[in-house]
């Protein structure tokens, strides 16, 4: 299921906060529209109790009963809506408005109560306190000390409701309309500001991801999303670029490696030379020295003297030849000097790098600092890392990892020798791994479990050699399917002794 856009997710957020922000306002400006309009009618209608108060308490106290029911009659041709109830000490109802007989319950209670406390009350009563105002006050005798009976008035809130009702339905239709304008000008912000500036990066992504490093993204703005486009841009330049080295890389490691299976070679030859070599040279020795003789002796015929002296000049081009093989066998010590190992090292990883991500095979290098120096032959030395590296990443299936690690170190080159300091390089991979028949072969001459592969079997005896040359020591440990764990060390510049293996 495909994930939300992130302009949906915007619109969804803009639209529920504007709902909230603007919905919260709306219900505080009608509980302010609420309390304005129970405010001003309170007022209006205490204003009329009181003025009816005031005129019944004159009437009362004059004994002018008519006169108390014509206040009443003409309140009901003004404002026949309005009920008053005047009641006695007793909360006895003895004079009340026309049609006032639906309202007389809802003063009762209210009245008893004014009567007892002697003060006024003013009530919302209803559903929603919203269906009458009720105001009693308590009736004075002459001395406005005593209180002689109570005046209620009952006014009904139908206008009050009425009008909360339509500022309800104005606000609400208000808010609505707020919040879709601005859900809409906000969408249409982030399709032209946003959505659209991405579809075009992300078309671009999908070209460059099929090889095309020529595609690129017209920025449209200087906003952020003007800076995405300008870093994506560069990026692909970048890797355009990368891509070309790479090339050159690999073209230089194809040379590389050629020059590597040459010398591989040579290394062959040479071992093969020194065995023939041995076994040649002794009995060419006695074959021409009994030519020599032979040649030499006046007493034979002349043609098994001339043979002879062919069997010299033979046996004599053959010794020739086979001190050719040994000098071809016999290596020439290297040139040690002081060297970083880092810059060795690196350069190597560096160079496989690509041929790892060919392999789909994780290649990481991480060293330790700060790194002694070593003596050493550089040369040498990235040979040693280059042959087992090459291994490692021959043994690592897609998805594996090989480490490479440089760390300072102490070791013993061979058992009874003391501990001397130095570099560790670590080569250690996630491959198929050795059991321990070829772990004990493992740096003979001629012996792989490659050969299907192109391996010649001298990789890791050159490596044992060299190492050995610089006084170092190299161990091996490995499980079959887990991988293979080399660990080569070099001496320290100031070190110099005997290697081990």
């Amino acid at each position: 299921m495909p994930g939300v856009r992130i302009s949906t997710k915007l619109g969804l957020g803009l639209t529920l906060t504007s709902a909230v922000i603007l919905g919260a306002y709306g219900y505080s400006q009608l509980q302010k529209e609420e309390h304005d309009l129970r405010t001003a009618t309170e007022q209006a209608a205490r204003l009329l109790a009181t003025a009816l108060q005031v005129a019944m308490e004159n009437a009362l106290r004059d004994g002018q009963a008519a006169d108390v029911n014509e206040i009443l009659e003409s309140l009901d041709h003004r404002d026949p809506t309005v009920d008053v109830f005047v009641f006695d000490a007793q909360a006895v109802p003895v004079v009340r408005s026309p049609g006032s007989s639906q309202t007389l319950h809802l003063v009762e209670d209210a009245s008893r109560r004014v009567l007892k406390t002697h003060h006024s009350l003013t009530h919302f009563a209803g559903p929603e306190k919203l269906s009458h105002l009720l105001i009693v006050l308590p009736l004075h005798s002459d001395d406005s000390t005593v209180v002689v009976g109570a005046l209620a008035v009952v006014k009904p809130l139908d206008g009050l409701r009425q009008d909360l009702e339509s500022t309800s339905r104005a606000t609400v239709l208000s808010v609505l309309t707020l919040i879709t304008g601005i859900s809409l000008v906000g969408w249409l912000l982030l399709m032209l500001y946003l959505q659209r500036p991405l579809e075009r990066v992300v078309g671009a992504m999908r070209a460059v991801r099929g090889g095309d490093f020529t595609a690129t993204v017209t920025p449209g703005s200087d906003d952020e999303v003007g800076e995405v486009v300008h870093a994506f841009n560069g990026m692909v330049k970048e890797l355009g670029e990368a891509r070309q080295r790479l090339s050159a890389e690999a073209e230089s490691r194809l040379a590389l490696e050629a020059g590597l299976r040459r010398v591989d070679k040579l290394a062959a030859v040479g071992q093969l030379s020194a065995g023939l070599a041995h076994e040649i040279g002794s009995p060419l020795l006695i074959l021409n020295g009994r030519a020599q003789a032979l040649a030499a002796r006046a007493d034979l015929p002349d043609d098994v003297r001339r043979n002879a002296r062919i069997l010299v000049e033979q046996s004599e081009r053959i010794e020739r030849i086979v001190r050719q093989l040994l000098d071809l066998a016999r290596r020439k010590p290297s040139k040690l000097e002081s060297l970083d190992a880092l810059a060795s090292v690196r350069a190597v990883v560096e160079l496989l790098e690509f041929d790892a991500r060919k392999r789909d095979v994780r290649l990481t290098f991480h060293s330790e600092e700060p790194l002694p120096r070593v003596l050493a032959n550089g040369d040498g030395l990235q040979q040693v890392a280059l042959n087992l590296l090459t291994n490692a990443l021959r043994a690592t299936p897609r998805g594996g990892e090989v480490r490479v690690t440089l760390a300072p170190s102490t070791f013993q080159p061979a058992p009874g020798l003391r501990e001397r300091h130095g570099v560790r390089l670590s080569v250690e991979d996630t491959g198929v791994g050795m059991d321990d028949a070829a772990l004990e072969r493992f740096f003979e001459p001629f012996f792989t479990t490659w050969s299907a592969h192109g391996g010649t079997g001298l990789g890791l005896p050159v490596v044992k050699a060299i190492v050995a040359e610089h006084g170092g020591a190299v161990t091996v440990t490995s499980r079959p399917g887990q991988g293979t764990h080399f660990i080569v060390h070099i001496p320290s510049e100031k070190e110099e002794g005997t290697g081990a293996v």
